[in-house]
């Protein structure tokens, strides 16, 4: 850009120039010429005006001696070349010649002599002069004009050198302010250069670089101490987030294990009957085979679902945490299937409406989780409901383009209004004796959110709460 700004200011200044000296020059020549013709013509007419009067007296009188004389003394002006007097009938009454050694232009001068008592033409004067002197005045002005502008042009010259030595510090200081890195300190910038203005500017330049080294030094300082509190928060936020999850996992233990009770009730009641049976008629002496492999089979098979409760169990707080591909309506079947019991005791019914056959990514477990922790939720609303015995969930899934959305009401009466906007915060909880830890949903949301790219909402429908999960769909 300095450069740029360099060669700018020289066509400025050579234009500039041009457009002072050749108007002056112009001007000089046509007016100083025209004014030099005009005066070696004026003096000319002068003397012919002063002596026609004389002439015409001298041919009155037919004084031919007396007039020559007068005539020679009268033009003696260098420029002229010849002078004549011719009377009327065309016969030279006198002429003299002026020699020259060298004639470029002549101009010749005509006037007619009259008697100054009778008005009648005498004769004509004719002189013819030549502009030698102007031509030669003409030259020397010229001259002088090319000195002139031959000083003014050093004059010119020194002062675009002058700019030109100071633009040029300009340019070195653009260059190195161009040149400045904010990954580097960089060094002054040094110039020998004595002009007020430019040390003012370079003196503000290394000030200001040195400002922006200062914050550079400052900002590196702030972010540092910002990444080490960074990572100090993100250790603690990751620790604090394990101790949810294994909070979240103790508290859904110990719902299952109370499942797992009302799961093993009815079939330890069964096996408990059956060997009672199996003793008293052995007792009574009535004990057959029949009776006794009739007993062993009841007690197998109650002893084959309890075993089965146990590995649901144990699948369920598996800790695989490898991402699949799943389809979700497996893991909810498999979340009623523990809950089974439990839901039949509080008659309690579900459906399940499948409207989608969309595969989900991510890890089965930590799904069941979350629709273990609605469930649970739903369920204890619905008991919690006074005037109402048993009530229904309802679970469906739907899908569009981009998500699976899986809506889960239940007819526990809805969500209070005032608490809707934390149900979903960390140990926020409504069930009183200790009976809620308040981080299932949270953990929920959590899982949803950062595993499963999506997103867990709630609104109260007619009759009670509808969550809704939304969860991207596998490309």
């Amino acid at each position: 850009m300095t450069h740029s700004l360099i060669g700018k200011f020289a066509l400025v200044f050579w234009l500039l120039y041009i457009a002072v000296i050749a108007p002056i020059f112009i001007f000089i020549q046509i007016n100083v010429s025209s004014v030099l013709y005009e005066s070696e013509r004026a003096k000319i007419e002068l003397v012919t005006q002063t002596l026609k009067p004389i002439i015409s007296t001298y041919l009155t009188f037919d004084q031919q001696d007396m007039l020559s004389d007068t005539m020679r003394t009268f033009f003696q002006n260098p420029n002229i070349l010849k002078v004549s007097l011719i009377d009327t009938n065309h016969n030279v009454i006198f002429e003299q010649h002026y020699p020259h050694s060298k004639t470029l232009e002549t101009i010749t001068l005509s006037e007619p002599v009259i008697d100054s008592i009778t008005h009648q033409n005498q004769a004509t004067l004719v002189i013819r002069y030549s502009n030698n002197f102007v031509q030669d005045l003409e030259t020397k002005l010229f001259l002088q004009l090319m000195v002139l502008s031959l000083f003014a042009l050093l004059i010119f010259s020194l002062t675009y050198l002058y700019f030109r030595k100071q633009f040029f510090v300009l340019r070195l200081l653009s260059n190195w302010m161009g040149s400045y890195s904010l990954d580097k300190t960089s060094e002054p910038f040094k110039s020998d250069n004595t002009n007020s203005e430019i040390m003012t500017i370079t003196s503000s330049a290394n000030k200001m670089v040195e400002t922006i080294d200062n914050y550079r030094c400052q900002m590196e300082q702030i972010n540092n101490e910002l990444e080490n509190r960074v990572e100090t928060e993100i250790t603690k936020r990751r620790e604090k987030e394990q101790l949810l999850v294994h909070q979240s996992r103790l508290a859904a233990m110990g719902e299952m294990i109370e499942n797992i009770a009302h799961q093993w009730r009815q079939p330890l009641n069964i096996i408990g009957l059956a060997v009672a049976d199996i003793s008293m008629k052995r007792t009574l002496g009535l004990l057959e085979d029949d009776g006794i492999e009739k007993n062993s089979t009841i007690i197998n098979n109650n002893l084959a679902f309890m075993s089965n409760t146990i590995d649901d169990f144990r699948n369920f707080f598996n800790m695989d945490k490898e991402s699949l591909l799943f389809d979700p309506i497996q893991p909810i079947h498999e979340i009623f299937t523990l809950l089974g019991e439990q839901l039949r005791y509080a008659n309690i019914t579900y459906h399940i409406h499948k409207k989608c056959d969309k595969e989900i990514f991510g890890v089965a477990n930590e799904f069941k989780q979350v629709i273990l922790n609605i469930v649970n939720n739903a369920q204890d609303a619905i008991k919690s409901k006074q005037g109402q015995n048993g009530g229904k969930i309802e679970i469906t899934l739907r899908c569009d383009a981009n998500h699976l959305y899986i809506d889960i009401s239940d007819t526990g009466g809805g969500v209070p209004p005032s608490i809707v906007e934390r149900i979903f915060d960390p140990y926020f909880t409504t069930k009183l004796h200790n009976k809620g830890t308040g981080i299932g949903l949270y953990m929920s949301k959590v899982i949803i959110e950062q595993h499963f790219k999506g997103s867990l909402s709630v609104r109260n429908s007619d009759d009670g709460a509808l969550f809704t999960l939304a969860i991207a769909l596998s490309r």
